[in-house]
């Protein structure tokens, strides 16, 4: 039995081995291919829609409004697909989601999993399919 107390949740959690953590890196399904299915694990190619944050809301770059500038609320921010995925942070990267460096370069911008939601799965990888779609109730 793992602990109650937090802070050795938390320390557990920092140093776990990281093909365990690659798989908390989850977030809600929304694609309608599998209404049953709550989440997934988020993967490269995966369509997924920002929620939360700053590119969450459709005044992230302060142009239209927004939220926190009395702007329209319930919009829902960038929506593209996954282009990376750090396993050691936790965080995923979206295309469209980057700021300039002072090399004018374009860095991608880390999103924390919790904050998006997969719109559509990535059909890549046929084995990932067939266990979303036993998820799914396909079997019966």
């Amino acid at each position: 039995m793992s602990s109650s107390k937090p802070n050795k949740q938390r320390k557990n959690a920092a140093n776990a081995a990281l093909h365990s953590k690659r798989k908390r890196i989850r977030a809600r399904c929304l694609d309608p291919a599998f209404p049953n299915v709550r989440n997934v694990t988020v993967r490269v190619g995966d369509r997924v829609s920002i929620r939360r944050g700053d590119w969450g809301n459709p005044g992230h770059d302060k142009d239209e409004g927004g939220k926190r500038l009395g702007g329209a609320r319930g919009k829902h921010g960038v929506e593209a697909n996954v282009i990376s995925v750090d396993s050691k942070l936790g965080r995923v990267f979206v295309e469209g989601v980057a700021h300039s460096t002072s090399e004018s370069k374009a860095e991608g911008i880390p999103v924390h999993a919790s904050n998006v939601v997969v719109i559509k799965v990535d059909d890549g990888d046929v084995v990932r399919l067939k266990k979303l779609e036993q998820r799914n109730g396909g079997d019966e």
